[in-house]
């Protein structure tokens, strides 16, 4: 039973383990090609020298003592600094009819250019349509969308997200991609402590909208068990350095070789079963069917 089990699996573990690849590498068998940039690539811009997490905390410290002009200014408290919800900067960029998607990751300054351009012609607007189709998303690149637009925050007067703007369409046009127009879309946040009269705050300042919030002590968690297991699921992709994610997302390749490397060798050793090789060719028949048919399924409800 355990032997016909497996054999009926095969056509799932080697769907799995593929899929499962994908979803960790967005650059492999991608719909277009995908330009990746490095530190070298961003020599003369303002890019190439950032300011250090510390900077850009103190910075954001003496915005909020300019606009807030508080009795006792606040000050950097003692804690860690550190990017917050995501790891990477991402940006949009139109070259004429194409479009682009841009990923930037501070922590090792390099990123990745993805065409996004919708293939086959533009469909002709519909009579009766009340708004504009919604744009291509990047789903699997960690965008899942435009920025929604926020009330006017904090101007500092370096910004890194005015750097982005700046340098990613000279970065491009070293790549072949002359004159991008760059629109930021999402940005990771910077948390960082705040001495607020000698009271302790932790404050989340987000360098796109500009904005920040706060809670007095430590920031707490609210992750549930569900939503622990639900984000560790859908984590995936290498960051540029090596952290936690990344032995994750090494985990995730192993057990992706490993859920292929099972159903090849499983069959391989059913096969050298002659007893078992007719009832197995029925299972295996049966399981590749299905798998076939619910893949089609699947394939026309996301098309549809």
């Amino acid at each position: 039973m355990h032997l016909y089990i497996g054999v009926f699996l095969f056509p799932w573990a080697m769907l799995y383990g593929v899929t499962g690849f994908l979803f960790n590498h967005p650059t492999f068998f991608a719909d277009s090609p995908a330009i990746s940039f490095t530190q070298e690539d961003l020599a003369g811009t303002d890019l190439e020298s950032l300011p250090d997490l510390p900077t850009q905390a103190q910075a954001v410290v003496t915005a909020l003592n300019a606009a807030k002009q508080p009795p006792t200014p606040y000050r950097l408290g003692s804690g860690e600094i550190y990017y917050a919800n995501r790891d990477v900067f991402v940006a949009t960029a139109k070259v004429g009819p194409r479009s682009f998607f841009v990923t930037f990751d501070p922590a090792v300054s390099s990123g990745l250019i993805r065409e996004s351009t919708p293939s086959g012609p533009v469909p002709e607007p519909a009579p009766f349509a009340t708004a504009q189709a919604e744009g291509p998303r990047q789903r699997g690149m960690g965008n899942s969308g435009p920025a929604h637009e926020a009330p006017t925050g904090l101007q500092l007067s370096d910004s890194i997200v005015e750097r982005l703007k700046k340098s990613l369409p000279i970065v491009m046009e070293r790549k072949g991609i002359p004159d991008a127009e760059i629109t930021l879309t999402t940005s990771p946040d910077i948390r960082l402590p705040i001495d607020v009269g000698g009271e302790f705050w932790t404050a989340t300042f987000n360098p796109l909208t500009t904005a920040v919030t706060g809670v007095k002590g430590e920031k707490t968690s609210n992750l549930t068990l569900r939503t622990f297991l639900l984000r560790m699921h859908l984590t995936r992709g290498y960051p540029g350095e090596v952290n936690l994610k990344w032995g994750w997302a090494v985990g995730v390749d192993s057990i992706a070789i490993a859920l292929c490397f099972w159903g090849v060798s499983g069959i391989l050793m059913w096969w050298q079963i002659k007893s078992t090789r007719r009832a197995g060719l029925v299972v295996l028949a049966v399981s590749s069917i299905l798998a076939t048919l619910l893949t089609i399924g699947m394939h026309q409800m996301f098309a549809a």
